[in-house]
């Protein structure tokens, strides 16, 4: 049987407009509707349209954040390999400093980008959230340090005021749920007899 292979045109069910559409917002996403609409030979309000039909497909979206190639913030990439991916996810839902998370398949079985002001503060997060964690099977980290293309992540603001001292990343940490200061205090005792 001869399967023949899907365009992607096929699979996000879009013409050769939309593509063209896409591809101009994405080189220019300040480009007007009528820059758009002069180069496909469509009308503005039809430019408009197909506009609010390809965000509805979520093939238009526009994130807020800080450009890793142009802004001196670190990143980390933090590879987890761990018995239970999805209590870890849970557990990092809320973080401030996980910018973006996938599970994956291979040897480790989640993806983070973590970013924070300094290398330190990101050694200190990945000891806190995943190598103390009795579900982590093992990390790894690596610090990007270009990025080649332009690559926009979320920042939460949260990150200025973390704790290097502290045994949570902030406020909505779940951390803070599961153990209460007192816990974390009595643990750092423990260590230092």
């Amino acid at each position: 049987m001869d399967m023949k292979k899907k365009s992607f045109n096929e699979l996000l069910g879009i013409d050769n407009d939309d593509k063209k559409i896409i591809e101009m917002i994405e080189k220019k996403p300040d480009i007007t509707h009528s820059a758009i609409a002069s180069e496909i030979e469509k009308s503005q309000p039809a430019v408009g349209a197909r506009i609010i039909k390809l965000e509805r497909k979520h093939l238009l979206t526009r994130q807020v954040g800080f450009n890793i190639k142009k802004v001196d913030i670190k990143t980390a990439i933090v590879f987890v390999s761990t018995k239970d991916v999805d209590y870890i996810v849970q557990k990092i839902n809320d973080c401030p400093f996980i910018n973006h998370a996938f599970k994956i398949s291979g040897d480790y079985n989640l993806l983070c980008f973590l970013s924070a002001v300094n290398l330190q503060t990101i050694e200190r997060l990945v000891d806190i959230c995943f190598r103390k964690d009795p579900n982590v099977l093992s990390v790894r980290t690596n610090i990007l340090i270009e990025s080649i293309h332009d690559f926009v992540v979320p920042i939460d603001f949260q990150i200025e005021n973390f704790d290097k001292h502290s045994n949570h990343c902030g406020p909505k940490c779940n951390l803070t749920k599961e153990m209460s200061k007192y816990k974390f205090e009595k643990l750092a005792q423990n260590k230092g007899e």
